[in-house]
C-alpha cells in the first residue's frame, strides 16, 4: 500500500475509486465503505484510494468541538487500510486553514484535477468542506459535472445498535469492552511503554508492567479489570489488565494502568507493549483487606485462563 502526504506524489489517473473521511477505529461500518471501494476497485480494474486525515479535525478544531479521544492512532488506521487491501492512502494533513476549504474546491481542485476520480463511496452521514457544508447533494450535483458515480453505504446495525465511532467511545469508557469489540469487529487494543512503579502488586504474588499509553489522546476503557493479550517483541501473551486507582492499596491517589503477564517474569523498563482488551471481568472495588484483595485476583486470573482457553480451543 502507497501512502502519501504530498497530494502532488500522486499519479492522476481517472480510474480511481476513492472513499473520504475520518475513519477512527476502521470498525465495521467503515469496512462495509471500504468493502464496496476494493469491490468496485476489481471489478473495473482500478486503483482504490482512502483519504483521510492526520491529525483528526476534532484535535485541531478544539475551540469548535469538544475535545475528543481516538479508537485507533495514524499508524494503526494505515495498517488496518493494509490490511483490507487498499492500494493507496491520502494522508491530508489536516489544519485550521484547510478546514475552511470550500467544498466544490476539494472535489475540483484537488480530486479531480490532481487524482482522478471515477466512482466515490461516502457513509450514509458523510459532510465535508468549509463549516460541513458539503452533502450527498453537493457531490451528486459534483458527479454529475466531474463524471464520476457516487454510492452511499447506509447504516450498519449489530444487534440493533448503529455502528459509529462515537458509539464504540462511550462503550469502552464505561467498560464495556464487549460491545465495543463487537463494533469494532476486533479486540480494542493500545500501546503502552512499561515505566518503573512502586511494586505494590509483586508484593500481592502477581508481578504487573505499569504502562505510560505511547498515545496520550487514545481511548483508556473504564476501571476494572480485563481478561488481556498482550504482545511484546513478537511474541503474545496472555494476562489481566488492570485500570484504576487501587483503592485497597493506595487509597485512590493516583489512576494506574498495570498488566500481569502470565509465564512471564523479565524486567522490560521502557519496553513497548501491545495490550489488546478481551472482556472485563469486574469492576473496580475496594477489599477490606490485602488478603481479600490477593483471594480476588486469584480467582480472577483463574477466570481469565479459563475464558482464553475457550477462546482458543473455538478459533482452532
Amino acid at each position: 500500500m502507497k501512502v502519501y502526504r504530498n497530494i502532488d506524489e500522486i499519479q492522476r489517473s481517472d480510474s480511481t475509486i476513492i472513499s473520504i473521511g475520518t475513519f477512527d477505529g476502521v470498525h465495521r461500518a467503515h469496512k462495509e465503505i471500504i468493502k464496496r471501494v476494493l469491490e468496485l476497485a476489481h471489478g473495473k480494474k482500478s486503483r482504490s484510494l482512502i483519504i483521510t486525515f492526520d491529525p483528526h479535525p476534532q484535535e485541531v478544531l478544539k475551540n469548535k468541538t469538544p475535545e475528543i479521544k481516538l479508537l485507533t492512532s495514524t499508524d494503526e488506521k494505515l495498517k488496518l487500510f493494509e490490511q483490507a487491501g487498499i492500494d493507496c492512502v491520502w494522508l491530508v494533513k489536516f489544519t485550521e486553514e484547510f478546514s475552511k476549504t470550500d467544498p466544490r474546491d476539494f472535489y475540483e481542485k484537488l480530486i479531480y484535477k490532481k487524482i482522478g476520480i471515477s466512482d466515490l463511496v461516502i457513509g450514509y452521514d458523510h459532510v465535508f468542506g468549509r463549516n460541513r457544508e458539503g452533502d450527498f447533494n453537493t457531490l451528486k450535483e459534483l458527479g454529475e459535472e466531474y463524471k464520476f458515480n457516487i454510492y452511499r453505504v447506509e447504516a450498519i446495525e449489530i444487534d440493533g445498535i448503529t455502528v459509529s465511532s462515537t458509539k464504540i467511545r462511550h462503550f469502552l469508557m464505561e467498560g464495556d469492552i464487549e460491545s465495543a469489540n463487537k463494533l469494532l469487529g476486533y479486540n480494542y487494543s493500545f500501546e503502552g511503554i512499561v515505566m518503573e512503579g512502586d511494586r505494590v502488586a509483586r508484593q500481592l504474588g502477581f508481578p504487573t508492567a505499569n504502562l505510560q499509553p505511547v498515545k496520550e489522546n487514545k481511548v483508556i476503557p473504564g476501571d476494572g479489570v480485563y481478561v488481556s493479550q498482550i504482545e511484546y517483541n513478537g511474541n503474545m501473551y496472555d494476562g489481566m489488565m488492570y485500570l484504576g486507582f487501587r483503592p485497597t492499596l493506595t487509597e485512590g491517589l493516583k489512576r494506574v494502568i498495570e498488566v500481569n503477564m502470565f509465564d512471564f517474569d523479565s524486567v522490560i523498563y521502557g519496553g513497548k507493549l501491545n495490550v489488546s482488551f478481551i472482556k472485563r471481568l469486574r469492576g473496580e472495588k475496594k477489599f477490606d483487606s490485602k488478603e481479600e484483595l490477593i483471594k480476588q485476583i486469584s480467582s480472577d486470573k483463574k477466570e481469565t485462563l479459563e475464558h482464553l482457553r475457550i477462546i482458543k480451543t473455538e478459533n482452532k
